[in-house]
């Protein structure tokens, strides 16, 4: 039986939703990132050099080069419109780009909302957030498949494919928001020694999964007429499949996303701790200036530690086995703009049921060295490492009975070199991300109330663009804690 469809499942999912899991380059390791440092390590709050901070707006996404080519045909934010929009999202999609090289294929991106951190004295500060987050990862998805999704089917440019081996794949969606409470202590302040420790509670809410996992033998890529060559189809033999959704799309509703019964919730929290070693430019330093001047800052941090419970009222799972399938650009664009609902009504299920599952957050273990290696500029080596699931994820094959809905964060070494001062600050991070043939080179500058940021420069021009980009874009305020000029 030929039946048309699934790129627009394995591409068109991966245009469905995308957002989180990367910090700000940069101003994660930073000692005035405040607010932007307390979501990767709280402890920044303990002995705060702000009295209070305000993020006005920040926008983050993992784009590639097509990004600037398209910025009037394509959205920056496509991650959050997809649980909510079906509008030209395959158009918009197109512009994201993969973090990482090849398997897994890693979307990210995130908004952050109006938040304020504020200090309580010396030693204590406290912090309120509110985030909208989440990814796409797909596993073993050929790069021919991928090809089509970003060059299309009816452009002549798709090189002809035949009877290639397949096996198991997997595409995974989720996105959420989360309100969070940070506060941060300083338990030690002496010369050449300064402890801090933090903590963050977080509600998490309207939060959506969809997914594809499934099992194929084989594909080809063929011109579907010698009289029409530009016009290529996409052939799948004996393809298995599971298909859900916790939520269908629907128009955005601040009061659906607190109701259970329409989206995912539940809870985590972040614990982390610093420790300043050294105090070797006090005597260079003016009264006024409340500047770092430790040696060495060790520190480290769990982050996103918890799950998110789904059991919503309109969820659905399918099933099912087709002998032959055939996709062509409008069953792609299909599935693209609908997500599984579009998967669904064009491709027939054997059975169908609820999604009734936990996922953990994107949790993580991050440890950092951060030297001063002379007044202003420092060099930061950090190391993150996702907890759930220990070693490289499975693609979920249909034997195992279940599918692991937990979120994803990649294995990443970090070398930064940065300079810093209160009012500004040029950051170069140099990313080790597990899997990539070679290593991201980034940018970040804080200027005032303004900061842009980048991990990957290259994967901004053509000629680097088999990995993308995380970009931010942000805008905040704050109001410095200066010592007392005592003369």
């Amino acid at each position: 039986m030929k039946t048309s469809l699934l790129t627009t499942t394995l591409c068109g999912l991966m245009a469905v939703q995308c957002a989180v899991a990367q910090q700000i380059p940069g101003l994660q390791f930073s000692n005035y990132g405040g607010l932007y440092r307390s979501t990767y390590n709280p402890s920044v709050l303990g002995g705060p050099r702000h009295k209070f901070q305000i993020n006005v707006l920040t926008l983050g996404g993992s784009i590639k080069y097509r990004y600037f080519r398209f910025i009037g045909e394509n959205s920056f934010l496509y991650p959050l419109l997809a649980p909510h929009s079906t509008k030209e999202l395959y158009g918009r999609s197109r512009t994201m780009g993969s973090l990482t090289y090849k398997d897994p294929i890693f979307l990210a991106g995130e908004i952050r909302w109006p938040s304020v951190s504020f200090a309580l004295g010396k030693y204590h500060g406290v912090a309120v957030q509110l985030r909208t987050r989440g990814f796409v990862v797909g596993r073993n998805i050929p790069s021919a498949i991928d090809n089509l999704y970003t060059k299309r089917l009816d452009t002549g440019s798709i090189p002809s494919v035949s009877d290639e081996a397949w096996g198991d794949f997997s595409l995974v969606q989720q996105s959420f928001s989360d309100l969070s409470f940070s506060y941060g202590a300083q338990l030690l302040d002496i010369e050449g020694h300064k402890f801090r420790v933090g903590v963050t509670v977080k509600r998490v809410f309207g939060a959506r999964v969809a997914y594809l996992k499934g099992n194929a033998d084989r594909y080809s890529i063929n011109p579907v007429s010698s009289s029409n060559p530009d016009v290529s189809q996409l052939e799948i033999d004996n393809l298995t499949y599971e298909s859900g959704y916790s939520t269908p799309n629907r128009k955005m509703s601040v009061g659906n996303l607190f109701d259970s019964g329409k989206y995912g919730s539940g809870w985590g929290y972040d614990l982390g701790f610093s420790y300043e070693i050294g105090s070797v430019w006090k005597d260079r330093k003016e009264v006024y200036n409340d500047s770092p001047d430790y040696l060495i800052r060790l520190a480290g941090s769990l982050t996103d530690i918890g799950s998110v419970k789904y059991k919503t009222g309109d969820s659905r799972v399918v099933k099912g086995t087709h002998s032959d399938v055939v996709v062509g650009q409008t069953q792609l664009e299909t599935i693209s703009d609908r997500g599984p609902e579009g998967f669904m009504s064009l491709f027939p299920s054997d059975t169908s049921s609820i999604l009734a599952q936990k996922a953990k957050l994107p949790q993580a273990l991050n440890l950092e060295a951060d030297l001063q290696v002379f007044h202003g500029f420092f060099l930061n080596i950090s190391h993150t490492s996702r907890l759930s699931g220990g070693g490289k994820q499975s693609t979920g094959s249909l034997s195992d009975g279940r599918q692991s809905l937990d979120m994803y964060v990649p294995n990443t070494f970090i070398i930064t070199p940065r300079f810093e001062d209160e009012d500004s600050g040029l950051s170069f991070p140099i990313s080790f991300i597990q899997g990539n043939n070679r290593p991201s080179i980034g940018l970040a500058g804080h200027f005032g109330p303004v900061f842009l940021g980048f991990s990957n420069v290259n994967g901004l021009m053509k000629s680097g663009g088999a990995r993308g980009s995380m970009m931010y874009i942000g805008f905040t305020a704050w109001k410095a804690s200066r010592k007392k000029d005592k003369d």
